[in-house]
């Protein structure tokens, strides 16, 4: 048996290598290949070209990436650290009629905001987490409407600085709901959803934690090749302050109850969130410029009752994009996040620690040599937010080299 697989590969090899050396107008099918190589014999070629793949096969697509990272931390109150990361994703989408599956195995540790694994222990083996596991129905009937279930890619209007609610590598659980409707040169779009932030077995339902999002915006064309896209969001942790989320990662930032374990909320999130897009181009050349502010109407206080900050906001620009071959960006953001403005647990994981709390300016530059490469350098000087806390300065160097399948 152990011959029989080394004489196939073998095989296999040189067909491969064969059919990369013939002109494309000669191009020979595999099974008369194998024939030509006494691989197969002619009655097992003629039965080989009677059969087809089944048919689901036709209806996958299968995509992911790799990314290596440099990392350098510049800390007023600690030692410097430098570290390297990596970051795997792949999986398979499905279409079954009006149904979507997807699938995405990730890298990481297990954290809601991050599928980075840094080198360490001695190159021991590392794991892999369900990173996406969702349906999604769309039928072509009803092209207004789409509805999803399960632990899904973020089904909100997001661009780049609404990483100061979301972070980019957050994929929530629970259902959502979007309407896009297109009347005229104007497109609508209503995004609604239901995540799950924590469930315990022996709580009840008026105890469980969940977060209710609605969301309006609108996208238009006033212009030849400039686009505007502006949306509002009302974001409604229920029950958040009952107790923990039962997260991996703890991040920096929300005002948390004394002598409890730090997941613990002092705060309710009622979160408004406001983003605008304005992209255009200057001849072949994209130009953007974006912004979200968001701000918690919920009174907010410390620990010990006193009040905290609740708003915050990033804008910035990006010059370039970095996705067909040759094609190089640029980026200068600034961020400003108050302690209680947001949850801290779901937003940036690179501001600072991660969290709330922070103020910093973000600059960056890519390129990609090939659709498939790019290479970016992005840094992060970062300060704390509330003035009258103690310092806590933490600037971030990142060295990305990323490839895309």
């Amino acid at each position: 048996m152990r011959k029989q697989w080394l004489g196939l590969m073998a095989a296999v090899a040189l067909v491969c290598a064969s059919a990369a050396g013939a002109r494309a107008e000669d191009r020979t099918s595999l099974e008369e290949l194998l024939f030509d190589k006494g691989v197969i014999t002619k009655d097992e070629a003629v039965m080989v070209q009677g059969r087809k793949f089944a048919k689901w096969v036709d209806r996958v697509t299968f995509g992911g990436d790799i990314r290596l990272r440099h990392e350098s931390f510049y800390r007023n109150t600690a030692d410097d650290r430098h570290r390297q990361r990596f970051r795997l994703r792949f999986g398979p989408e499905l279409k079954i009629g009006s149904l979507t599956v997807g699938i995405r195995l990730a890298s990481g540790t297990g954290e809601q905001v991050s599928t980075n694994k840094s080198f360490d222990n001695l190159s021991s083996q590392t794991a892999l987490y369900i990173d996406r596991a969702f349906v999604k129905w769309h039928n072509p009937d009803l092209r207004w409407l789409t509805l999803t279930g399960g632990r899904m890619p973020n089904p909100f209007f997001t661009v780049y600085s609404s990483d100061v609610v979301w972070d980019d590598d957050l994929n929530p659980e629970g259902f959502a709901q979007g309407i896009v409707l297109k009347p005229g040169g104007l497109e609508l779009f209503l995004n609604t959803a239901q995540f799950v932030l924590d469930e315990d077995s022996g709580g009840r339902p008026s105890t469980d934690q969940w977060l209710f999002g609605q969301q309006v915006g609108v996208k238009v064309g006033p212009l030849h090749n400039v686009q505007t896209t502006v949306a509002a969001a009302y974001y409604n942790t229920v029950n958040g302050q009952n107790g923990s989320f039962g997260q991996t990662a703890v991040q920096d930032g929300n005002s948390r109850v004394a002598g409890t374990p730090p997941t613990a909320l002092v705060n309710d999130y009622n979160v408004v969130d406001l983003t605008a897009l304005l992209a255009l181009k200057l001849g072949a050349f994209p130009v953007s410029l974006m912004g979200d502010y968001v701000t918690n109407t919920a009174d907010t206080v410390d620990a010990s009752g006193a009040e905290t900050k609740n708003s915050g906001y990033q804008a910035g620009l990006l010059l370039g994009k970095a996705s067909d071959p040759q094609t190089w960006e640029a980026a200068y953001f600034y961020k400003q996040v108050g302690t209680d403005a947001t949850l801290a647990d779901v937003a940036d994981s690179d501001f600072g620690n991660g969290g709330t709390d922070r103020k910093v300016h973000i600059i960056w530059a890519a390129y990609n040599p090939t659709k498939a490469l790019q290479m970016k350098v992005k840094y992060f000087k970062t300060e704390r937010e509330d003035d009258s806390a103690t310092p806590n300065d933490i600037n971030r160097l990142q060295a990305d080299l990323s490839v895309k399948f």
